[in-house]
């Protein structure tokens, strides 16, 4: 009596793809931001601005302790709580993985040696900096800005608060001026505390500082709106997966669907508990994340386990 070959369904590696079906993405402005300053005798606003709030101000702002006008700091805050019943609805429920997530920021100063109009500012000078993340989501924007700072919510002063719980450095970038009002994206590592935000429907607090005492990075708030604040990008590719096997006049046929414009190979196995995967083929997913392959010298004798991997 012959047996019907099993089909088993292997997790691949994940990679980001093209094609708009097989990929889905979550943008969002943000949802909370203020830069931190402390001050200067050199700055306009005064000495000492380490327990003022800037949260009103249409932008944000990173430079280093020796800088002439001093330091500044920024936070911001974004709402990922809509990602996963985006990518539920369109994958369906826990059938998804993040691929990617990237920040987009944008300045209306944004050339070398350029001075801010508002000259509490630094002189814009290309550097390092440092994305962290933090666990406190809970600090509040306030409402002042460069002409008129209040103390209705975060400040300089707040950043033991804020580094008072968990929090975990993601990555140190370089800035590079391009020019005004053009968009610079960043990659940020897909790190479990941003994934854990995504996946539970809750939001992600990053702080901005010096990485150098070279940078003076200068970027649109969501405040400043017109099409320039700040945005995040969640990418969402569809857990990869063999969705059928059968047999055809030609062999043995199988159907599998995740992330898009991959090659795989195609291997089989006549035990799952065995070490021996041999490949017989290999096959590329198209633009919808469609993988397919007939394997020509199956036969309805025996057992077969198949995997595709990456």
């Amino acid at each position: 009596m012959s047996r019907v070959p099993v089909v088993v369904c292997v997790l691949a590696v994940l990679a980001v793809g093209t094609g708009a079906m097989a990929q889905v993405t979550f943008t969002n402005t943000t949802s909370a931001d203020a830069f931190l300053a402390t001050g200067s005798p050199d700055n306009p606003a005064g000495t000492n601005l380490t327990d003022l709030n800037f949260g009103g101000a249409g932008t944000l702002a990173v430079s280093p302790a020796s800088a002439d006008k001093g330091e500044f700091q920024s936070v911001v805050r974004f709402d990922v709580s809509g990602a996963a019943g985006l990518f539920n609805a369109a994958y369906g429920t826990n059938q998804w993985s993040v691929g990617g997530i990237l920040l987009q920021l944008t300045s209306n100063y944004g050339t070398q040696g350029q001075q801010p109009n508002n000259r509490i500012f630094n002189v814009i000078n290309g550097g390092q900096f440092v994305i962290e993340w933090l666990s406190n989501t809970n600090w509040i924007e306030g409402t002042g800005n460069p002409s008129l700072p209040t103390m209705d919510g975060v400040t300089y002063d707040s950043l033991p608060d804020l580094l008072a719980g968990p929090h975990e450095i993601l990555c140190t970038n370089t800035y590079v001026p391009p020019g005004t009002n053009v968009p610079v994206i960043y990659t940020l590592p897909l790190d479990t505390n941003l994934l854990a935000a995504v996946n539970g429907g809750g939001s992600i607090s990053l702080l901005f500082y010096a990485g150098d005492n070279q940078v003076g990075y200068l970027f649109n708030s969501h405040e400043y709106g017109r099409g320039n604040e700040p945005l995040i990008e969640v990418t969402a590719n569809p857990v990869f997966k063999i969705v059928a096997g059968y047999f055809t006049n030609a062999g043995f046929h199988l159907n599998g669907i995740g992330p898009t414009n991959l090659l795989y190979d195609v291997q089989f196995s006549s035990s799952l508990t065995g070490t021996n995967w041999q490949t017989v083929g290999s096959a590329a997913s198209d633009s919808t994340g469609t993988v397919q392959f007939t394997d020509t010298n199956a036969t309805r004798q025996g057992a077969r386990f198949y995997r595709l991997s990456l």
